[in-house]
């Protein structure tokens, strides 16, 4: 059975396009768990009038959990296999069915991801840039530390955000969003595309099989700034712990990648200055 969880706030019309895009999925094994983090009821209404509650699992929290939602969701998971879904994203009616072929015919998979269409605040697509621009052509089986590799050293998570990726829940021995021993926030999805990829291989289909909207008032948009560079530095660091980057050569593409994006703004000279006393053990 897989999973689909998806941790809701304040966007009750969306998220029904996106529990409705999970409902339409083709692979007949799915559970759908929602928690509910909002402020108002507005969620709660709209699942109580839209859906038949037999086809769900919804919870709404008595408090705001913030990142803890993302655990209770997890917790709550009863399948073999876990997807996230943002209450913004959809997915293509094929997505697991398609994604779950290689987990029942390959070995050693610990992560399936595909490229992701874009779409805008009314549905219509739009034009891939930066991370969401398609990684192949052709369907590929790869080394997971291959993948992550390609990731760190471009300083972009060309893997997926949350909605993206399919994964055995097993596979995950620290809670959504860890990584060695440390909680990130702002890219926790990149920290646990890490640690599966650090345990096997994975399989990337160009095929969009879900849809990541873009929109003025997605959370990451209200929360990136110093922290978000901060973080990415440290999950470089703490990779090169794991396996990756496991040459000099590629350590220090990554840690220039991340130089060059933040060189010109003073309030990133503590990084760059730890930066550059790494380069230095380096040569």
């Amino acid at each position: 059975m897989v999973s689909v969880v998806i941790p809701a706030y304040n966007r009750p019309d969306t998220l029904k396009l996106a529990i409705e895009s999970a409902l339409e999925q083709s692979y007949p094994n799915i559970e759908i768990i929602i928690c509910d983090d909002s402020s108002d009821d507005r969620v709660k209404e709209m699942i109580e009038t839209s859906f038949d509650s037999s086809t769900l699992k919804y919870y709404k929290n008595e408090r705001n959990l913030f990142l803890e939602n993302w655990h209770k969701c997890y917790a709550l998971a009863t399948g073999e296999f876990i997807n996230y879904l943002m209450d913004d994203d959809l997915f293509h009616k094929e997505k697991i069915k398609k994604m779950m072929y290689f987990f029942t015919e390959f070995a050693d998979i610990t992560l399936v991801t595909s490229y992701r269409q874009t779409i805008n605040e009314f549905g219509d697509l739009l034009v891939p840039t930066g991370a969401t621009a398609k990684v192949f052509k052709e369907t590929r089986i790869l080394n997971g530390k291959l993948l992550g590799n390609i990731a760190l050293t471009q300083y972009l998570n060309i893997i997926g955000e949350p909605t993206t990726v399919l994964f055995r829940k097993k596979d995950l021995n620290e809670p959504f969003g860890c990584y060695k021993g440390k909680q990130y926030s702002l890219i926790n999805d990149m920290a646990s595309w890490l640690s599966l990829l650090s345990k096997g291989k994975a399989v990337y289909i160009p095929e969009a099989l879900s849809y990541y909207r873009l929109h003025p008032k997605q959370n990451n948009k209200k929360m990136k700034g110093t922290t978000l560079f901060s973080q990415w530095l440290d999950i470089i660091i703490a990779s090169r712990e794991d396996g990756f980057l496991e040459t000099n050569d590629l350590y220090k593409t990554a840690l220039q990648a991340y130089r060059a994006r933040v060189l010109d703004f003073p309030q990133f000279a503590a990084d760059v200055s730890r930066i550059d006393d790494i380069l230095v053990t380096l040569h």
